[in-house]
Parts: structure tokens; sequence; C-alpha cells
């Protein structure tokens, strides 16, 4: 049995000319989510408390508990200012 020599592979430099015009796909951008992406930092401790308080309250993510929260004390607040 004779073991085939492997081939040296040289790098592939992309070639324009190359492409298949007839395999490409149409494919329209996803609107972005309305809103404002914000960041804060929050201890662990934190986080985990959020997470298991989201579990409770019908299985959704801690993210989306501290979004209600936020708005719920801004309507409040809101009421006493306006």
């Amino acid at each position: 049995m004779t073991k085939k020599k492997k081939k040296k592979t040289e790098n592939y430099q992309y070639n324009a000319a190359d492409w298949d015009e007839s395999k490409s796909v149409s494919v329209r951008p996803s609107r972005p989510p309305a809103g404002i992406s914000t960041s804060i930092r929050l201890p662990k401790s934190m986080v985990g408390q959020l997470r298991r308080v989201a579990r409770t309250k019908g299985d959704i993510g801690y993210q989306t508990l501290l979004k209600i929260w936020i708005a719920e004390r801004l309507e409040k607040e809101l009421k006493k200012t306006g």
C-alpha cells in the first residue's frame, strides 16, 4: 500500500473574477431594534438576584425585568411631577 503525497497548500487569494453571481442570494438587512442601547455595570450578586426574581415572574429574562421596573418607576415619577 502506498501513501498518497499531500500537496502543499498555497495561501488562497480572493479573486473577484471567480465570484459566481448565479449563486448569490438577496438579503435584506433587518431593522435595528427601536430604542437606544445603554450599558450599566452591576455587581455579580445583584445580577444573580435579578435572574432569580425574573425566573419567579414567569421565566422572563433579567434585562426584561429591569426594563419593566424602570418603566413602572418612570410612570410613577412622571405622575408626581406632571
